[in-house]
């Protein structure tokens, strides 16, 4: 979930931001914007999207950096330069130019040299029922400008009927981006009914809409959301640089937003500022961040009801984690190919950890919180007998789990 900090805790930041997080030596972010046959695109704005720690984990919203915003204009060559940023981050730029269709560079490092982008020409879009065109404002009608607008989903008739797509098949337009009015237009690869769609703006909750494709321009308003608050605690002591996720409740195609990651202060508390209102969430502690402490804890749900709320879930009590074994059995016998891997995830939350699967089929897993976790490994050329869909209580150490895959059939014909 991209979210922003409202006016007031941005300005905290500004005056308190942590002393490790204020290099001396600022960096710049360079690179170079091409289209699809590689000619330089001049005068494409290229924006500072949002941001994150190279170390450890970030006690910030991706958007909430000061660096967040900053933005230069390509030149006759396409090349960019953004000037003074924290050398301690990376970040996600964002490419805008009338005529092409918006991009992104995700997780840039000014410190890896130049990063290159390419804008795909955006084809004119004359049938309407292609296009949803909108108006993003605040709640007092003022035009939000650089809010960014995201497909999530699209009704349409088909030949059976209405039907539904969700993800980026099919778009013209992936995302887009207000001007300095509030406007903006998104458009779908066939004729649609209506789109779900994701806006996100500066120091505003991000909101889910779904509008009705034509001419007439929708107006969109968006609020600062809520506030979740909470603390990390192990035997009456705060847990610091750890990591904690929220997901909405529900995994409704084109009703959930995506994760939100944030880190622990040294007091182990930790603050996610600009949530939607009127959600139930779940608030967990990422299994990775804790795995080497050995200790852990499940999903906590909390709701968010109105804006401008604060939401405190007061201490989330950590508890010694379990350790998981269990082996891949090949349905022909055979070891399992090098780089190989299976995805453990936890059943409340998106909580997950991969890991890799050695020749024998040994597998692996540390810091597990007391739930229930579904495994869905991945080995080339085999595939889980149907109707199998392993899944395991885990409340102690668990040994010898065991998940046979059987041969795909269609890649052996003989």
């Amino acid at each position: 979930m991209r979210i922003w900090l409202s006016t007031l805790v941005v300005a905290f930041i500004i005056t308190h931001f942590p002393a490790a997080l204020l290099a001396e030596e600022p960096a710049t972010a360079t690179g170079n914007v091409v289209d699809a046959a590689g000619n330089p695109v001049p005068h494409a704005t290229v924006m500072v999207y949002s941001a994150g720690v190279k170390k450890g984990y970030s006690i910030f919203c991706p958007t909430c950096y000061r660096d967040c915003g900053k933005r230069s204009e390509t030149g006759v060559d396409g090349n960019f330069a953004i000037g003074g940023l924290n050398p301690d981050l990376w970040f996600t730029l964002l490419v805008i130019k009338d005529g092409y269709s918006a991009a992104y560079i995700e997780k840039s490092d000014p410190a890896k040299g130049p990063a290159e982008a390419t804008l795909k020409p955006r084809p004119a879009v004359e049938d309407l029922t292609q296009v949803v065109r909108g108006n993003v404002v605040d709640v007092h009608g003022e035009p939000l400008k650089d809010a960014v607008v995201e497909q999530q989903g699209v009704t349409f008739k088909g030949p059976r009927g209405i039907g539904a797509s969700f993800g980026p098949v099919d778009w013209i337009d992936q995302a887009a981006v207000t001007n300095a009015h509030g406007d903006f237009e998104i458009a779908y690869g066939k004729p649609a009914m209506k789109m779900i769609l994701q806006v996100s703006a500066r120091g505003m909750a991000p909101k889910l809409f779904t509008e009705p494709t034509g001419a007439q321009r929708q107006t969109m308003a968006v609020t600062e959301g809520a506030l979740i608050r909470g603390r990390l605690m192990y035997h009456g002591k705060p847990v610091a640089n750890a990591e904690v996720g929220l997901t909405s409740h529900g995994h409704g195609a084109g009703t959930v937003f995506p994760e939100v990651r944030i880190g622990t202060r040294e007091d182990g508390t930790f603050a996610i500022t600009n949530i939607p209102a009127g959600r139930i969430w779940l608030i967990y502690p990422k299994m990775e961040s804790l795995a080497s402490r050995g200790i852990g804890a499940g999903a906590v749900p909390c709701e968010t009801k109105d804006d401008g709320q604060e939401v405190d879930v007061g201490d989330i009590q950590l508890a010694p984690a379990y350790t998981f074994r269990g082996q891949i059995v090949l349905e022909d016998g055979k070891p399992v190919p090098p780089d190989m891997h299976v995805t453990l995830a936890a059943d409340r939350g998106w909580d997950s950890q991969i890991a890799p699967i050695s020749p024998d089929g040994r597998l692996e897993f540390h810091g597990l919180p007391a739930d229930i976790y579904n495994l869905m490994p991945a080995v080339k050329g085999y595939h889980l007998p149907e109707g199998s869909n392993p899944a395991a209580i885990v409340n102690r150490d668990v040994d010898n789990f065991v998940i046979g895959m059987e041969l795909r059939r269609d890649l052996n014909p003989q």
